[in-house]
């Protein structure tokens, strides 16, 4: 069994005419509530193997403060340029490259696709995963080359709105 741990980026500045979407960083809130989520995520012991986030300023922040909750080294998050625009399947196709010694790996990325993501591999899952949204799901392969739709089981959704 593999387990995956879907955030999206948090709270991130709005668009100003002289900052392009992908360069948005993270607004005070979005740092606080990142925060708070990698926190939550650090009293469920979860201990990712791999972090891997969009390379985009917003994601990779939210990605930073999560890992250093996680005890992660920022160092060994990996950016993958084609997450800033994934869908859902690109998201899988990314998943079912990583190698078998991951047993738990941690995305960070952008709507809509970590939503599509979530559904398609939870096939109970309807809601929009809100931003700093963590989705883990317990996926039921040995291998993630093997992983496909309706493979993973929703263990928790939480957001910063949600009680603690």
């Amino acid at each position: 069994m593999k387990r995956l741990v879907v955030v999206r980026h948090a709270k991130a500045e709005k668009a100003e005419e002289h900052r392009s979407d992908f360069k948005r960083p993270l607004a005070g809130r979005g740092r606080r509530d990142a925060a708070e989520m990698g926190h939550r995520l650090a009293k469920r012991g979860t201990q990712p193997d791999a972090v891997v986030s969009s390379p985009a300023p917003r994601a990779l922040e939210t990605a930073r403060i999560v890992a250093r909750e996680l005890d992660f080294p920022w160092a060994e998050i990996q950016l993958e340029e084609s997450a800033y625009e994934a869908g859902g399947r690109e998201w899988l196709a990314l998943l079912r490259a990583l190698p078998d010694s991951v047993r738990c790996a941690l995305i960070v990325g952008h709507n809509p696709g970590l939503t599509e993501l979530v559904q398609t591999l939870a096939a109970a899952f309807s809601a929009q995963l809100p931003t700093a949204g963590v989705a883990l799901l317990d996926l039921a392969v040995d291998s993630w080359a093997t992983l496909r739709p309706g493979n993973g089981h929703l263990v928790l959704l939480d957001s910063p709105k949600s009680d603690a």
